[in-house]
């Protein structure tokens, strides 16, 4: 018979939620802590948990109340609440997070980075901006979310001394000489200051906007599976390549597999005699459209229209898109199947034209 007062329904739904709950907390206790608990508390615990069942079960809210109160002391006694619980909880969280993410990159998907532009357009390496001076969103705090979204910052090159200002071109961009000292401008930035110009130090000689290469997910499995093929992006290592240096990786378009014999006649790309076809990415990079300009002879194997390369048994061939701007196995040869890392198969910062499922 129920002789607690009576109580509504939310009230004991509640109480009926908490108790299930101090229940299973207590059982857990006792038996992580079984082999340092004195016996007596442990078999005094053990009845209380029978008894709050069966006031539970009764509905006898006096009761639950009252050895709900002796178990949350025992508890208390043997499991005294720790200081910083909160923040103990999320560095808990936290380090089983990074743990986490360290296996998933240690053997599934691993991040890199583009940092130079043999692959432009189809994926972009660090690069400038002209833009002559800072614009709305250049700016605290909009600034940090332009880098943090579009991986965009505006920068200033300044002079380091006062004179007058020499101005020369290069491949690479400008050289900007003043008083002996000298300022490299990186391409696309705007030129602030004209030839002979007479600056003094800390005048901004150059500025723009120098946007992040892009940041690319390579799948490090799927090459277990089955072999690489003509067209995936390859990312591999270079030890043990010559000419090129060592213990670095670098990012390349597949285009020859083993075995094969290739050749370039500008701008094609021809395998055992015949030019490749029906792959859309390679279609497009001999098409000579969109910032392509097609399969360039050039570098030391492919230098005539005569020349061409003989693929071994575990061999694979690597060439940029951008074939006017890469060193790529026209200048150092093939890629051993050794030393391939994985392709790439999603472009995830920054945000821009490329962003997405890698072409």
């Amino acid at each position: 018979m129920n002789n607690s007062p009576v109580k509504s329904f939310f009230e004991r739904r509640r109480m009926r939620r908490e108790t299930k709950h101090l229940l299973k907390s207590a059982r857990h206790l006792c038996n992580l802590r079984e082999d340092i608990i004195p016996e007596g508390d442990l078999r005094l615990m053990r009845e209380c948990d029978q008894n709050l069942s069966d006031a539970l079960r009764a509905e006898n809210w006096e009761e639950v109340e009252r050895v709900s109160g002796r178990i949350a002391e025992f508890m208390q006694k043997f499991n005294p609440p720790r200081p910083y619980a909160a923040l103990r909880e999320n560095i808990e969280v936290i380090i089983v997070a990074l743990a986490v993410a360290m296996a998933f990159r240690t053997y599934f998907v691993q991040p890199f980075k583009i940092p130079t532009s043999s692959m432009f357009p189809t994926l972009s390496g660090i690069h400038y901006l002209a833009q002559e001076k800072k614009e709305l969103a250049d700016y605290f705090p909009l600034n940090l979310l332009k880098l943090a979204v579009f991986g965009q910052r505006y920068v200033e090159i300044k002079s380091q001394a006062t004179g007058l200002a020499d101005i020369g071109q290069t491949r690479d961009g400008a050289i900007i000489n003043v008083a002996g000292i000298t300022h490299k401008i990186n391409p696309n930035m705007s030129l602030r200051v004209r030839q002979n110009e007479s600056v003094f130090r800390g005048q901004v000689l150059a500025s723009g906007v120098e946007v992040a290469g892009d940041h690319i997910f390579v799948n490090k499995v799927k090459w277990n599976f089955r072999r690489p093929q003509r067209g995936e992006i390859m990312v591999f290592k270079t030890d043990g390549i010559k000419l090129i240096r060592q213990n670095e990786y670098y990012v390349k378009r597949m285009v020859g597999l083993p075995g094969e014999t290739l050749g370039i006649a500008t701008p094609n790309l021809f395998v055992d005699g015949k030019k490749v076809t029906g792959i859309k990415m390679m279609d497009q990079i001999q098409s000579c459209f969109d910032g392509y300009n097609g399969y360039i002879q050039s570098g030391s194997l492919m230098t005539g229209g005569i020349d061409s390369v003989k693929l071994g048994p575990e061999e694979y061939f690597a060439c940029g898109d951008n074939q006017r701007n890469s060193l790529d196995s026209r200048y150092w040869g093939p890629v051993p199947r050794k030393n391939l890392f994985g392709p790439a198969f999603f472009v995830y910062w920054p945000v821009s034209a490329n962003w997405g499922p890698a072409r």
